[in-house]
């Protein structure tokens, strides 16, 4: 039986062994061609017809001049990039810059139906798998090409292998891979998230990241959650490119705090929306239009720090997808309008009324009354129903400026005013017709 238990300090020695040996293993060879020194190469062979006084200045043209670049040479390990070219029956060809093209197994372009994620022109990374008479790429370690000098070359190269969980205890997970090789996975390094109970992972292929190889291939410690964390860290440093000002994202609500909610949105990236930025109503509490688990679309506000786990700032807006109601209040509630509005809370400077239709507004203490009071509660209680007239519009704050005592004045005014504009009309009509009448009478039309 295997040893899958923690790795004693006397292994250290047997791992020193295992590298040496793996390092002077052939098959962890770079294949890298030897070209001598230039001394021992005739050169008038090489640059016949020129002239002796010339050979050695235009020896070391012609070498700089070689399409033969040894530094393009591909080792074993290699992560390389490039461009799918074209496509046959069990393979794709990728053009990485290099002498030829390479080539990958098309089942690896697949996804879990079976259907291509790549086509001609596509941009793929990939890892050199071989490179001895062709460079061959993978995205993982599997299948048939993994025995215990792919998995070392994994181990020491960082690329993925693929394996099946086949038993479950407390201290972890069995791994197997293909060709009956074992490996262990500690229940800390199944997942991101803490695993509970490793049972219903059991029977399932996942990739992982070898993170110790000893005992020439005996003893193999892995870990998938360093490799789903690399992944993350990509693609949230990705994502983080795309946070700028104006920048529009679905995310989830993560937690609910009494002045906003986090909001991951995705990759594990979070931001905030302060409790101002949910709604252009006033918004009392959080949880009372926002629970954990929802699904937003958000607005980025601004970010700060972006990277730095501790600093990272981003702010978010929910209400900046929303079409502001503020264009129509100022329509609907110009100054010197009279409404009922609903009294909706009570501070010592005075009391906020809502108008409704998203429209709200300061009464202060001083227009509360036509008597001086120390609080409008001495007045006023929460849902009061009341009059209330519309002095002034506060474009900044969106708010409204309202007075209880000036309504009976400014009805006065108004109603003073629609009396006074009711004369002029009729008195212009009456003007109108009276002309009309002298004008007739001289035609002699009428008597």
């Amino acid at each position: 039986m295997i040893d899958n238990s923690d790795v004693e300090k006397n292994d250290l020695v047997a791992c020193e062994s295992v590298s040496a040996e793996g390092e002077k293993n052939p098959t962890d060879q770079s294949g890298n061609v030897d070209v001598g020194s230039h001394d021992e190469i005739d050169e008038k062979s090489v640059v016949a017809g020129l002239s002796v006084t010339d050979d050695r200045e235009n020896f070391s043209k012609l070498l700089n001049e070689t399409p033969i670049d040894l530094k393009n040479e591909l080792n074993v390990g290699d992560k390389v990039e490039g461009h799918i070219v074209n496509f046959n029956e069990g393979n794709a060809f990728v053009d990485y810059g290099g002498r030829g093209e390479a080539r990958i197994a098309k089942v690896e372009l697949g996804d879990d139906n079976g259907n291509l994620r790549f086509d001609v022109g596509d941009k793929i990374e990939a890892t050199v798998l071989s490179s001895d008479d062709e460079i061959v790429l993978t995205l993982k370690v599997s299948g048939s090409s993994l025995d215990s000098d792919a998995m070392y070359r994994a181990y020491k190269s960082g690329v993925p292998v693929e394996g099946r969980i086949d038993a479950v205890n407390k201290g972890g997970v069995g791994v197997i891979f293909t060709g009956g090789i074992r490996g262990f996975c500690p229940i800390s390094q199944i997942d991101t998230a803490f695993v509970e109970s490793a049972e219903d992972y059991r029977g399932k292929k996942y990739s992982f990241k070898i993170t110790e190889f000893r005992h020439q291939g005996r003893n193999i410690v892995v870990s998938r959650k360093a490799l789903l964390q690399e992944e993350k860290n990509q693609e949230s440093n990705l994502l983080r490119k795309k946070l700028k000002k104006g920048f529009k994202s679905k995310g989830v609500v993560t937690r609910i705090q009494d002045f906003g909610a986090f909001v991951e949105l995705g990759a594990g990236v979070e931001g905030l929306v302060h409790v101002s930025e949910i709604s252009h109503q006033r918004v009392e509490k959080t949880s009372d239009v926002l629970s954990e688990g929802q699904e937003v679309d958000v607005v980025v506000l601004g970010t700060k720090s972006l990277g730095n786990r501790r600093k990272e700032r981003i702010s978010l807006s929910i209400k900046a997808n929303e079409e502001n109601p503020w264009d129509e209040i100022r329509k609907k509630f110009p100054s010197g309008t009279v409404s009922n509005g609903t009294v909706e809370s009570l501070e010592d400077f005075g009391a906020f009324v809502d108008l409704g239709d998203g429209a709200r507004g300061l009464v202060h203490v001083s227009e509360i009354a036509d008597r001086r009071i120390a609080h409008p509660r001495e007045v006023l209680g929460i849902g009061d129903e009341v009059q209330v007239v519309v002095l002034e519009i506060d474009a900044k704050r969106q708010r409204l400026r309202l007075s209880i005592s000036q309504v009976e004045a400014m009805e006065s005014a108004a109603n003073l005013r629609d009396f006074q504009e009711r004369m002029q009309k009729e008195n212009s009509e009456e003007a109108t017709g009276n002309a009309l009448t002298d004008a007739l009478q001289r035609a002699k039309l009428v008597e």
